[in-house]
């Protein structure tokens, strides 16, 4: 229950909500107890009444029906746009506080997770979690405040079909869903396990289906497939078994629960110790009650599952983050200058260093090249760069200051590094670049476009800077994806811009006009390019090796 509290601790901001949705929902369940146990009261009395041969007031209780049947239909129409409202809002304040969460995290800790594995956690949990008010806890409020309203008022008519009410409310409510929750839990487990398995499994096979298919061993991995959803459908098949019979033994108790309370409550009135509408109000108010525990059954099954999804979350976001923001960062200098003394990056279960005590000066409004053999710790200089990680030993200085003691928000504005991997909005092409900055204008956009030799490819898109470029810009070529990022981290206007592999994918001619365009309109700007080919290494103020993370002297 733990979990459960810290959930409600997220949702302190909307408790009056909270609030109002449980007593709406309250009042209007009670109209409708109230409703269908004065109308049986109400018509019980009038047979008798006529069957004895006098008068009754008839007004009262027939006013009092009108108006209890107003209260349940606006009360029904209330509790849904309050216990809505809540839900939204909770959701709102859930998926910020998660994806807010996340952000200490990146890029490194996902590295902890399989990316169908960490999907599932940011969407399918937290869409379970959306509903823990709607489905668990507004229902077991609800229905503890019926339950004590619904016994006070009997215990006004009869202490013992009061008795009769509160055991039968009890056993409906909670002892019977407890137990149709834990029968059913092993087979909820299997659900949960084999759905996680599958869409780990199913990722992979989407993300490797070209050499399943080339290497004919896409027929095994699909038997595979099938015999994984043969498992989830039994597993399914179990979970709707046990449900079943609760819903079965649900159904017993309450036809036994009304027999009791008839075998209780007719001596009371042959004996003339209850009156016998008191009796026809006294089950009918019981019947109606049930009502309220209707949800029960979905409320404890759905429990162990908010508390599964609740404890992923929390696992994720109670990761200690990757970097440690300074207490009180100091501001961004204003020299763009960066030294890199003795530094050292480890990554963690590496059995060698990615950089080992590098030492490397580059001067502000540089254009330098960086170069290596794969694995020399090119990518992992950048990484440093925009404080991705920081180093195991020694430090960077940006003008003078350590990386450490600038605040991680402020220094990305300053230094922006374009990865060999990056990540293209599946959207137009206007809207990958306004990334960078929303408020640029047109002439804004295609001046970074050109600046990036993208300029030429805009022109044969049908629709220019409105053209949709696919899912992660599926319709672009690796090159002209790749440009197309150049020009969205240009359009940022950096002060040190890093470019990871930008050539990769360009022939030699483009390549080179990509880098004199760079170097031209640099304007002050630190420009580092980190390649594996050096065409148009004329355009370098400086071309840097480095070989087993260590700087290689130059010639």
């Amino acid at each position: 229950m733990k979990m459960l509290l810290r959930l409600l601790l997220l949702a302190r901001p909307h408790w009056g909500w909270m609030v109002l949705s449980v007593l709406v929902s309250t009042a209007a369940t009670l109209a409708n107890i109230g409703l269908m146990a004065t109308s049986g009261w109400f018509i019980t009395a009038m047979g008798l009444a006529g069957v004895a041969g006098v008068t009754m007031n008839y007004f009262t209780p027939a006013a009092l029906i009108r108006a209890l049947a107003i209260v349940r239909t606006g009360g029904r129409y209330l509790d849904r746009l309050a216990s809505h409202e809540t839900t939204l809002r909770l959701l709102a304040t859930l998926r910020v506080r998660i994806f807010a969460g996340l952000v200490p995290l990146v890029p490194f800790q996902d590295r902890h997770w399989r990316s169908a594995d960490l999907a599932g956690r940011i969407s399918s949990d937290v869409d379970r979690l959306e509903l823990v008010f709607l489905r668990l806890i507004m229902p077991v409020m609800v229905a503890l405040l019926t339950m004590i309203v619904v016994v006070a008022g009997l215990a006004w008519v009869s202490g013992a079909l009061a008795l009769v009410a509160l055991g039968s409310l009890l056993l409906l409510g909670l002892a019977l869903p407890a137990l149709t929750a834990r029968a059913d839990a092993a087979a909820s487990a299997d659900v949960a396990m084999t759905t996680a398995a599958l869409r780990n499994r199913l990722v992979d096979d989407l993300d490797g289906l070209a050499p399943l298919l080339l290497n004919d061993a896409w027929p095994r991995e699909r038997a595979r497939l099938v015999c994984g959803y043969a498992d989830l459908l039994d597993a399914e098949g179990r979970q709707a078994r046990s449900q079943a019979v609760g819903l079965s033994a649900m159904g017993l108790a309450t036809d036994l629960s009304l027999v009791a309370m008839l075998m209780v409550g007719v001596p009371l009135v042959r004996s003339n110790l209850l009156a016998g509408p008191d009796l026809t109000l006294a089950v009918l108010a019981l019947l109606s009650a049930f009502e309220a525990f209707a949800s029960m059954p979905d409320a404890f099954a759905s429990l162990r599952g908010a508390l599964a999804s609740a404890r992923r979350l929390f696992d994720l976001l109670d990761r200690p983050p990757s970097l440690m923001e300074p207490a009180e960062p100091l501001p961004v200098p204003e020299r763009f200058d960066l030294t890199f003394e003795t530094v050292s990056l480890v990554y963690p279960g590496s059995a060698r260093p990615a950089l080992d005590g590098l030492m490397l000066e580059i001067g502000q409004g540089a254009f330098v090249a960086i170069t290596g053999e794969s694995g020399a710790g090119k990518s992992s200089l950048a990484q440093l760069l925009v404080r991705f990680c920081d180093p195991s030993g020694g430090r960077i200085r940006l003008g003078g200051l350590d990386l450490r003691d600038l605040a991680s928000e402020g220094l990305r504005r300053v230094v922006v590094a374009v990865p060999q991997a990056s990540y293209l909005l599946s959207s137009t092409v206007r809207a990958n670049l306004c990334l960078a900055r929303p408020e640029a204008s047109e002439a804004e956009l295609l001046a970074a476009a050109g600046q990036a030799e993208f300029g030429s490819v805009l022109a044969r898109l049908p629709l220019g800077l409105d053209t949709e470029i696919g899912v992660a810009g599926a319709h672009l070529s690796g090159g002209e994806a790749r440009r197309l990022a150049i020009a969205r981290a240009l359009l940022a206007d950096p002060k040190v811009l890093v470019l990871d592999e930008p050539l990769e994918g360009l022939d030699g001619e483009t390549a080179r006009r990509l880098l004199t365009s760079l170097a031209a309109s640099r304007k002050g700007r630190t420009t580092i390019v980190i390649t594996h080919q050096l065409a148009g290494a004329e355009v370098f103020d400086r071309v840097i090796t480095l070989a087993d993370g260590r700087l290689l002297p130059t010639d």
